[in-house]
């Protein structure tokens, strides 16, 4: 191994990037703020207790490490803000956990389906003084991994300290446990179908991420994002009108949309299934079909054993199960690495850095 991870809480800033600009108007507050060795949660949860309010009052995008130095955003409604006391409270009670850097209003709340972007800058230590030579297959590891990306999973911290949130999958999903605070048990049930997710795209990748016939792809427009199937026979990008049906656990669009031609140089993202109530699903028919099918089937899901996912109104989601940084930027200070890269929303740094540190040894 040529390098170490996180020494210090600066190896690891992670500056958080909206996908619009605050309009300045509206009745949503925002407040740009770092904090340092402290959880998205830790920080949620303090200020919950000293401000006696609902953790659902708070809007905040995704969560953010611990042992990094982290720039986010929260945001909380002005009605919210009046029965606390107004924006100094809020702003009072959250300085004695993170810094202040800024605040603004906006129409909307930022939330966990708020399409942001983070920003990373890391420093890898040496462990040793370096070589001409190994600092030339360093550089040469690290372009070829961002050239080709690494597969969409969820990090470790999605799944609790030693994976102690697994623990409560199965008597969350039989009933027999309840958990009061409606927001932990939607985290413990979000987190099981992560793991489910995680366990579809290992599968898929092991003899190489293949397009298979049904296949359900993202698409990236000028409008923004679209959804489709792959049709092998007629080598066509199908895509959908309606996309969520919200009647059944799952949702097998019915009403085609425009017909994209297929090449393979046509850049599609392949998705896998975040479990939820009203997952859209290829059509059974097809080989991916079947292959998402065997996924919930080897688990002995059935619409009984879902039905937390629809009390909570826990919605499913397709995810790209493939993904590449931007941006990516890395040099040398003496023999330590310093790397800076963008990542889409709800991709995890983490599984990127242990790839990198893999290749370098």
């Amino acid at each position: 191994m040529l390098f170490s991870f996180k020494q210090k809480s600066q190896d690891f800033i992670v500056e958080e990037q909206l996908p619009f600009e605050l309009s300045w108007t509206g009745d949503a507050f925002f407040v740009y703020f770092e904090k340092r060795n402290l959880t998205t949660m830790e920080v949620i949860d303090f200020l919950c207790k000293e401000l006696k309010i609902s953790r659902m009052t708070l809007g905040f995008a995704w969560l953010k490490d611990k042992d990094a130095i982290t720039r986010q955003r929260v945001s909380i409604y002005k009605s919210a803000l009046k029965k606390i006391g107004g924006e100094f409270v809020f702003l009072d009670t959250l300085a004695q956990r993170a810094r202040i850097i800024s605040t603004g209003r906006n129409e909307k709340p930022i939330g966990m389906t708020t399409e942001i972007r983070n920003t990373f800058f890391i420093r890898l230590r040496a462990l040793k003084k370096l070589s001409q030579v190994e600092k030339q297959q360093t550089q040469d590891s690290i372009s070829s991994l961002f050239e080709r990306g690494f597969p969409n999973v969820f990090g470790d911290q999605r799944f609790g300290i030693e994976g102690k949130n697994r623990k409560l999958w199965k008597d969350l999903l039989e009933g027999t446990v309840k958990i009061k605070e409606k927001f932990e048990a939607k985290f413990k049930l979000q987190s099981y179908s992560s793991w489910l997710f995680n366990e579809y795209v290992y599968a898929r990748i092991h003899k190489g991420l293949e397009l298979l016939d049904g296949e359900i792809v993202e698409i990236d427009t000028d409008t923004g994002k679209v959804l489709g199937y792959y049709d092998a026979k007629k080598r066509v990008i199908q895509t959908f009108q309606d996309v969520h049906a919200g009647k059944d656990f799952f949702h097998y669009p019915s009403h085609p949309g425009e017909a994209i031609p297929y090449s393979p140089d046509f850049k599609i993202h392949i998705t896998g299934p975040i479990l939820g109530f009203d997952l859209l699903m290829p059509a059974i028919t097809t080989p991916a079909g079947q292959k998402e099918k065997m996924l919930f089937d080897k688990q002995w899901l059935t619409k009984e054993k879902l039905a937390p996912y629809k009390n909570n109104q826990i919605f499913g989601i397709r995810r790209r199960m493939w993904t590449r940084p931007q941006k990516a930027k890395y040099h040398f200070d003496a023999d330590d690495l310093l790397i800076e890269f963008t990542l889409d929303s709800g991709v995890y740094a983490s599984v990127l850095i242990d790839l990198l540190l893999a290749n370098f040894k």
